[in-house]
């Protein structure tokens, strides 16, 4: 009986180690599958961070590259601001400049418009003329342009008929009333001498504060005055010709040779 007892405690035996080592043997499978799992997740974290590191690296670049663009639109716009700071400066600095210019011109315009107003009583005929032709200084609706013009224009007339000897005719007014037609040989503009066709008429002009004067004056030698204007006027050969001077300050004449 006993024989037969310890086989059957030798299965039971056999059989309790079988049965741990099938549960083991589970237990290994399961660690096995888990590790799988975790391997497996594993890679996937690694692929994904893999595929995000490349797009982060991609968009890190691309913010790279917009900063410096940033940069650099921000470096052109701090020198444009400078630049356009300094050419404003430069505009306000010559807009000044211009608007002193402009006050300084109108001012002189102004002196030199009145001076010329003031002086139109006494040019001689001729260039007296000559300016009412170029313009009227006095008209208030002249701008400052047209105002410059004709007081340039003006100079230039007066200017032109300083530096020459010039022949005019017109008629005079005669102390006894009667028109009297003369010849007159300008010296520049502050002296004129006249004489008639017939030589009986002769005398001076010059410029007063009463206007343009015509003196008869027979204590001049009529013939050395049309002398003076057929030598200017190329109908004689040149000449000395001797001709009175005015004083103008104290109203006295004296002779004077002029060479012609």
């Amino acid at each position: 009986m006993r024989s037969l007892i310890k086989p059957i405690s030798v299965v039971i035996a056999l059989c309790s180690t079988m049965a741990v080592k099938a549960d083991t043997v589970s237990e290994l499978e399961q660690l096995v599958n888990k590790w799988l799992q975790i391997e497996n997740q594993n890679t996937e974290l690694n692929t994904h961070w893999l595929e995000q590191k490349s797009s982060m690296e991609q968009t890190l670049t691309l913010l790279n590259a917009e900063q410096q663009q940033l940069s650099e639109l921000n470096q052109r716009r701090k020198k444009s601001t400078s630049e356009l700071a300094q050419k404003r400066e430069q505009l306000v600095t010559q807009q000044s400049k211009l608007e002193n210019d402009q006050q300084q011109l109108n001012d002189q315009l102004a002196r030199i418009s009145g001076q010329l107003l003031s002086l139109q009583v006494q040019p001689p005929p001729p260039l007296l003329s000559s300016w009412k032709n170029a313009g009227d200084l006095s008209d208030s609706q002249l701008s400052t342009t047209d105002k410059l013009q004709t007081a340039l224009k003006m100079l230039t007339l007066l200017n032109d008929f300083q530096q020459r000897i010039s022949i005019h005719e017109m008629a005079i007014k005669h102390p006894d009333g009667q028109e009297v037609w003369v010849k007159q040989l300008y010296l520049g503009a502050a002296q004129a001498w006249f004489v008639s066709e017939d030589l009986s008429y002769v005398g001076i002009g010059f410029p007063s504060d009463l206007g343009w004067q015509w003196e008869f004056d027979p204590s001049i030698n009529a013939e050395q005055v049309a002398l003076g204007i057929a030598v200017q006027q190329k109908k004689h050969a040149a000449d000395w010709v001797t001709l009175p001077i005015l004083s103008y300050v104290n109203k006295t004449s004296k002779g004077l040779n002029n060479g012609y």
